[in-house]
C-alpha cells in the first residue's frame, strides 16, 4: 500500500478533514475578542477561509509542547496541510493585521515558494508579511509567562 489510505488518517489528518467538511457548508464573518479588541478575525466563503491575524497574542495564550519545532517539521505539516484542503477543494489565506501573508489549498498558485515549500498547496503571498508574522507568534509564545 503507498501514500495515505482513506481508512487509516492520523489524528491530525482527520481533524483538518472534519474541518475542511465544516468551512464548506459555513459562510459569514466571527471575530474573535481579547481585552475588547478583534483578536482574529474569520471570514467563511463557501469553499474559502480567510484567517486575519490581528493580534497575535492570542497564541501566546495556549501551551504548546513542540514550540521549537524546526522549520523542516513546519513546512512538511503545511504540506501536509495544503494538500488536504487541496483535496477538499478549500482554500485558506492567511493575513497579517489585513495584508495577505500565505494562501494554502486549492487557489494557490506558487511560483518561487513551491521551490521553498516542496509544494504546489502552498503560497507565499508576502515573505515580509509571513517573516513579520512569524516574529510576532514566536514573540507572543516567549511572552505567554510575562505580566
Amino acid at each position: 500500500m503507498t501514500g495515505e489510505s482513506n481508512f487509516v488518517k492520523d489524528d491530525g489528518s482527520l481533524a483538518l478533514n472534519n474541518l475542511a467538511n465544516i468551512v464548506k457548508r459555513s459562510t459569514g464573518k466571527i471575530n474573535i475578542q481579547m481585552k475588547g479588541k478583534t483578536a482574529l478575525a474569520l471570514d467563511f466563503e463557501k469553499d474559502k477561509l480567510i484567517l486575519d491575524i490581528i493580534d497575535p497574542t492570542v497564541f501566546g495564550r495556549t501551551e504548546q509542547d513542540n514550540y521549537d519545532v524546526g522549520l523542516f517539521e513546519k513546512i512538511k505539516a503545511a504540506k501536509k496541510a495544503g494538500r488536504i484542503l487541496n483535496n477538499n477543494g478549500l482554500s485558506v489565506t492567511i493575513l497579517r493585521k489585513g495584508k495577505r501573508a500565505l494562501s494554502i489549498g486549492r487557489e494557490a498558485t506558487p511560483t518561487i515558494s513551491s521551490l521553498l515549500t516542496g509544494s504546489d498547496d502552498i503560497q507565499i503571498d508576502s515573505i515580509k508579511q509571513l517573516t513579520k508574522l512569524g516574529r510576532d507568534i514566536k514573540k507572543a509564545n516567549h511572552n505567554k509567562d510575562g505580566p
